[in-house]
Parts: structure tokens; C-alpha cells; sequence
């Protein structure tokens, strides 16, 4: 029985420690922010500007602005100065925006590059119609998660001859539900990361048992783990955040020289001659 707990307690001390699953990437890419600016034609005056909405429960932001505000128009277009912010908490090299309005392709930026978390300013110069534009802002377009954001524009007066038709009693459609949340990673018997638990499990129902009314500081701590422990083992599934926090307050006790000493000191005959 001796020689069974000095192994166990050996096992312990070379025991390392166990490594969470990594959950989804923190990296952030470029995302829309701040203000959508209507610019005068010298580009030193803002003439209009509203917030860009990315959610899709708040309201979306109206600008008006006139027709002899655009720099050219023609065959029923006016062509403005614009600029908006993007941001990145992490670097971004090469990327591609888009401005659609109504759906029809408005304005396209390329070769963007940014800097992390480094606000850029993006100049460029829409065709818009009269009456109301709804312009739809796609950052990082060509990325496989691109950032949204919207904006209302209301064009008044005329366009190279064309006039803004009288407003409509009508609200346009709210940007698209956001995609539904990807399911969560589970783990069961028979997988690696099942095993890693099940060898904590064990060796925290040693630690309970031998550590019980010998004075460790962190014993209720170790109780609670346990039991927490056990109700997943006898659930037979864990999912992963579940997992991560299981495995990191594990690892807690791994390090710690106290309860290292205070296994070794339940073995009879050591730290004696």
C-alpha cells in the first residue's frame, strides 16, 4: 500500500499541467465604425453625417442631403465625397470594401491595408440616386465574416435633370438576422479530452480522501472540484467551456507547492529518515 501511494504522489509531482481546448479566435478583423460623412467638394467641411448602425435591432440612421451638394451628376446620379472608419484588432493587409445601395454596387475600395487597433479613415465617392438610398456598408468584403453596417441617405432636389420622387409611406427592410450561434463542442467517453478529465477526477477524489481534516488551506475549494467533477463523469458529456474551466482550476492545484506537500505528507514514512 506504501509503495502503491509514493508511486501515486511521484505521478503527481511530474504530473503537468493540462492544456484547455481552445475556443473560438479572440482576433478581431476590420470592423465598421463611428460616423458616415457627406464631404463638401473642397473635402474640408462635413456637410452631413449620421451613426452607421451594425446591429440589427437598433434603428438605422437618416441623412438628408441636397442634390447641389454632389460634386457631378448626371443621367439621374449624384456623386458625393464621402468618408467612414474602420478598425482592427488585429493586422489586415489587402482587404476590399464595398458600398452597395439598394442592392446595386455604389463604390468599391481596394488594397486597404490597417494597422491593429489603429482607427483608418476610408475616402471614396458614391453615385447615389434621388430619394432614399438605403446603402448597406461591407467591410473586408472579399473575408469569409465581413463586417455590416447601414445607413439611410435621402437625396433631395434634382440629379442631372432627375428628381427625387415624393417620399412613400413605406419603411425599408431591417439589415439580416445575424447567423445562428455554431453548436457547442461536447466531449464523451472515448476521447482524449475525456481522458485528461477523468485522470483529474481521480486524482481529486485521492486528494479529498487523504487531504480531509489534515488543515490544507484550499480544501474546500478541492471538495467543490470534485464534486463538480463527479456530476460530469456521471453525466458521460461535457461541453467544452465546461471542460476549460474544469481543466484550468485543476491545473490550479497542479501548481500549487501546498497541496503538492500536503499529498507527499499523507504517505506514512516520507520527508522522515
Amino acid at each position: 500500500m506504501k509503495s502503491k501511494a509514493l508511486l501515486l504522489i511521484s505521478l503527481l509531482a511530474a504530473l503537468p499541467a493540462l492544456a484547455a481546448e481552445p475556443g473560438p479566435g479572440s482576433g478581431s478583423g476590420p470592423q465598421v465604425t463611428g460616423m458616415f460623412r457627406f464631404v463638401s467638394q473642397d473635402g474640408l467641411r462635413v456637410l452631413q453625417q449620421a451613426a452607421v448602425s451594425t446591429s440589427t435591432t437598433s434603428p438605422i440612421a437618416t441623412i438628408t442631403i441636397g442634390g447641389g451638394d454632389a460634386f457631378m451628376s448626371g443621367s439621374g446620379h449624384c456623386a458625393y465625397n464621402v468618408k467612414y472608419d474602420e478598425i482592427s484588432a488585429v493586422a489586415a493587409t489587402n482587404t476590399t470594401n464595398r458600398l452597395f445601395s439598394n442592392d446595386t454596387l455604389i463604390a468599391q475600395n481596394t488594397r486597404l491595408d490597417l494597422v491593429p487597433k489603429v482607427l483608418k479613415t476610408v475616402w471614396t465617392q458614391p453615385y447615389l440616386v434621388p430619394g432614399v438610398n438605403n446603402i448597406k456598408l461591407v467591410i473586408n468584403a472579399e473575408s469569409d465574416k465581413p463586417s455590416i453596417g447601414w445607413v439611410r441617405v435621402n437625396v433631395t432636389g434634382s440629379c442631372g435633370g432627375v428628381t427625387a420622387p415624393a417620399p412613400k409611406d413605406s419603411t425599408p427592410p431591417k439589415p439580416p438576422a445575424p447567423p445562428a450561434a455554431p453548436p457547442v463542442q461536447k466531449f464523451s467517453p472515448g476521447s482524449t479530452q475525456w481522458a485528461t478529465l477523468y485522470t483529474a477526477w481521480g486524482y481529486s477524489n485521492y486528494g479529498v480522501t487523504q487531504l480531509k481534516g489534515k488543515g490544507y488551506a484550499r480544501y474546500a475549494d478541492l471538495v467543490k472540484l470534485n464534486a463538480d467533477l463527479t456530476a460530469v463523469v456521471n453525466a458521460k458529456t461535457v461541453e467544452l467551456p465546461v471542460y476549460n474551466s474544469l481543466m484550468e482550476r485543476w491545473n490550479s492545484f497542479l501548481n500549487d507547492p501546498a497541496f503538492k506537500a500536503a499529498m507527499a505528507a499523507t504517505v506514512p514514512g516520507t520527508g522522515k529518515k
